[in-house]
């Protein structure tokens, strides 16, 4: 061998050993700390409920603890550029529902661009929504929420969770495309929502399929619609959207992970496994079922994919809407 080929020969290993040495803190060390799972909203709601299951799992399997950061506040956005802001290291994670992919179309000015800022590392888990209505009011189908609406001086009010969720812009689609005049009375959760209706206060509201249950088996709501493409085993009786032909409507509530834009692919892919692992379990699988979210999982291309196809779905919703936040 020349000399002149020996350099070059030892110049290259030298070169893939720096390589190889500025890899390893951020693929084989990891996690070299505890990490933070940042939750947009308080505690006890279910995306909360959520990371808790969740990081209680991976702190086992990843051998470091995961700590859940609660940041409510501006309709998820300031929770979710705590993570846009973080090191692209993989130690900050987001556990968020479709609200998330909803902010840039709601908010006059939102810190982020969640395309380039975030990377999909999972999806978590699903679970479709009920509009229900007041059992005294006599209504049992579609068509006859639209009728009462129609005679109702000023229409009827339906609670959600509030601005800009995807409950509300659901049931905003479902009128728009029913002809039913609807108007929107928002709450803190799905939970005060029903309390209103169940009341009587408030006629028509919209809830996950687990939280209706009780009352709609008490007989003191009936449901309308299932906000699926398919009939939900809670409620074999009950249409989906798609059959009342709102297919678009057929919009689950879903929560994702993610992680900071330009965290190493390597660490997307461990993450994304673990987490899979972590759904695979029967006492996650049991604690998810009792919330009444369907375990979800697969690639992170599945979350990507999810957001990617409902984002102008929603933002069509908000246009038509005329809804803006400042």
């Amino acid at each position: 061998m020349s000399t002149t080929v020996l350099r070059r020969t030892v110049l290259a290993c030298v070169g893939a050993a720096l390589l190889l040495a500025q890899a390893l803190p951020a693929t084989a060390q990891f996690p070299s700390r505890p990490l933070r799972a940042v939750v947009p909203a308080g505690a006890g709601g279910a995306a909360d409920v959520l990371a808790r299951v969740l990081a209680d799992r991976l702190g086992t399997t990843l051998g470091q603890p995961v700590v859940v950061d609660n940041r409510p506040g501006a309709g998820g956005i300031i929770g979710s550029e705590a993570v846009a802001r973080a090191n692209a290291d993989g130690h900050t994670l987001l556990v968020t529902s479709n609200t998330f992919i909803i902010a840039p179309s709601l908010y006059a000015k939102v810190p982020f661009d969640i395309d380039r800022d975030f990377a999909p590392v999972a999806l978590l888990a699903s679970t479709p929504n009920l509009l229900v209505i007041a059992a005294d009011r006599g209504v049992r189908t579609l068509a006859d929420l639209v009728a009462l609406a129609r005679k109702t001086g000023g229409g009827l009010d339906y609670g959600s969770p509030g601005v800009g969720t995807a409950a509300q812009l659901t049931v905003e689609l479902i009128a728009r495309s029913a002809g039913a005049p609807l108007n929107h009375v928002p709450f803190k959760s799905p939970q005060q929502a029903m309390v209103e209706t169940l009341a009587g206060r408030i006629p028509v509201s919209i809830s996950g399929v687990s939280n209706s249950l009780p009352h709609v088996k008490a007989g003191r709501i009936v449901p309308l619609l299932v906000t699926d493409a398919r009939r939900h085993p809670l409620y074999p009786d009950v249409p989906s959207v798609t059959e009342a032909g709102i297919p678009e409507a057929a919009l689950s509530v879903w929560f994702g992970v993610y992680s900071t834009g330009g965290t190493p692919g390597a660490i997307l892919t461990r993450l994304n496994a673990e987490i899979n692992a972590a759904l695979r379990q029967a006492d996650v699988a049991a604690k998810l079922a009792a919330q009444g979210f369907d375990p979800m999982g697969g690639p992170a291309s599945r979350l990507a994919d999810l957001q990617r196809r409902e984002r102008p779905i929603y933002a069509k919703v908000i246009r038509d809407a005329g809804m803006k936040v400042e």
